[in-house]
């Protein structure tokens, strides 16, 4: 009995695997090379009132969706800032901000070589950029560009974190929209 219930769960195990290397192949197109994640919001208020709520990069976590629990920048200020980010599962990432120009935009890059990086990411950045469009109408953009370690396996992950991500970022865009639309400055 035992013998067949272990037999089972191996089974069970073997085509798990099967299946997440044949989803893998298939999104491996999807999934190869450098990838972009686009958003954009239409805010409601000048410029410089949204380029203060999102260039208060140290309060990130504060308007954030649930993936990120504590940023600690650690030195420096704009250009060639370090920050840490923090998970609530304790993980951590370490980030260098490599543009910085006031009140237009700014760059982030994730170490991802570090040692104990949580994701299977070979590099990932973001872009944060302001664009006036009226007096008081901002285009407000991020655009993430990432690379998988594994781009096989990573059309797996590719197709199941991009729901996710656009439930992420659209919490953050709408946070960082009210933050600016309310901010009587």
């Amino acid at each position: 009995m035992v013998r067949k219930i272990l037999k089972g769960i191996a089974l069970f195990l073997v085509l798990d695997i099967v299946i997440i290397l044949i989803y893998g192949f298939v999104q491996y197109p999807k999934a190869k090379g450098e990838q972009h994640f686009i958003a954009e919001r239409i805010v409601n208020a000048p410029k410089d009132k949204v380029w203060k709520t999102i260039s208060d990069v140290g309060n990130y976590h504060k308007v954030t969706a649930p993936n990120i629990d504590h940023v600690e920048i650690v030195e420096g200020e704009g250009l060639g800032m370090k920050r840490v980010c923090s998970a609530p599962d304790g993980s951590s990432w370490e980030e260098t901000c490599t543009f910085w120009k006031p009140g237009e935009a700014y760059k982030f890059e994730v170490n991802t070589q570090r040692e104990d990086y949580p994701f299977p990411l070979k590099s990932l950045s973001g872009i944060w950029k302001v664009d006036s469009i009226a007096p008081n109408k901002t285009k407000l953009s991020m655009d993430f560009a990432y690379e998988f370690n594994n781009p096989f396996l990573s059309g797996y992950f590719l197709s199941m974190g991009s729901k996710q991500a656009e439930e992420d970022t659209e919490f953050l865009l709408d946070n960082w929209q009210r933050l600016a639309e309310n901010n009587n400055n």
